[in-house]
C-alpha cells in the first residue's frame, strides 16, 4: 500500500492510501495540475500550483476528495511523495522490503545493520588515526542535508577542520581510505 502526500515548503498534507502506485497516480492525475517528468531515471511528480483551482472535487471509486490552491501556504509547486506502508498486523516473512533513513541517506532495510556497523567502525578508525597524530576529533552536522561529518583540530587550537562526510562511500570504506592516504601526504 502507498500513502500519497503532498509537500510544499516544509508542510505535508497526507491525502490517502492506495493499493498500488498505479491506482494512486490514476487518482492524482485527475487534477489538471498534475505533472510527471522523468530525469536521470527518476520520476518527479508535482502539482503546478497555478493550475490548482480555487476549489475542485476529485472523485475516485466513490470517494470525493476536495482540493484547493488554498490548501497550500507557499507560492511554489507542490511535490508529490509516495511512501510504501506495510500492514504489520498481517503475518510477515522477514525483513520489511523498504528503506530506513540513516542520517541523510536511505538504506535498504536488509542492509541497515551492516551499513551502520561499517559506518561506526570507520568513524572509530578515523578517530583513532587522527588521535594518534595528536588531534581532537568530533562528529558534526547531525541532521544536515549532507549528513554527519568528521571534524578535527589541533589540541591547542579553536579551529576545526573538515575531514569527510559520513556518507555511503565513507561507510563502505573507499572514501575513508582516500582521505586518510591524502592526510598522510
Amino acid at each position: 500500500m502507498y500513502i500519497l502526500s503532498l509537500h510544499q515548503d516544509g508542510d505535508e498534507t497526507e491525502i490517502g492510501i492506495f493499493n498500488s502506485l498505479e491506482e494512486g497516480r490514476e487518482f492524482i492525475s485527475k487534477l489538471d495540475a498534475y505533472k510527471a517528468e522523468e530525469e536521470d531515471g527518476f520520476l518527479y511528480e508535482t502539482l503546478v500550483l497555478d493550475k490548482i483551482p480555487t476549489y475542485v472535487e476529485v472523485t475516485y471509486r466513490g470517494n470525493i476528495v476536495p482540493f484547493s490552491r488554498f490548501m497550500f501556504r507557499g507560492d511554489s509547486d507542490v511535490d508529490i511523495f509516495w511512501s510504501e506502508i506495510f500492514n504489520l498486523s498481517e503475518e510477515g516473512s522477514g525483513m520489511v522490503p523498504s528503506a530506513t533513513l540513516v542520517d541523510a541517506y536511505g538504506v535498504n532495510n536488509e542492509d541497515v545493520k551492516g551499513y551502520i556497523e561499517r559506518r561506526e567502525a570507520n568513524f572509530k578508525r578515523a578517530k583513532e588515526f587522527l588521535e594518534k597524530k595528536g588531534y581532537e576529533v568530533t562528529r558534526a552536522y547531525f541532521g544536515s542535508e549532507d549528513g554527519e561529518a568528521i571534524l578535527y583540530k589541533e589540541a591547542d587550537s579553536d579551529d576545526w577542520h573538515f575531514l569527510t562526510h559520513m556518507d555511503p562511500g565513507f561507510a563502505d570504506g573507499d572514501d575513508l581510505d582516500i582521505v586518510l592516504e591524502e592526510f598522510e601526504e
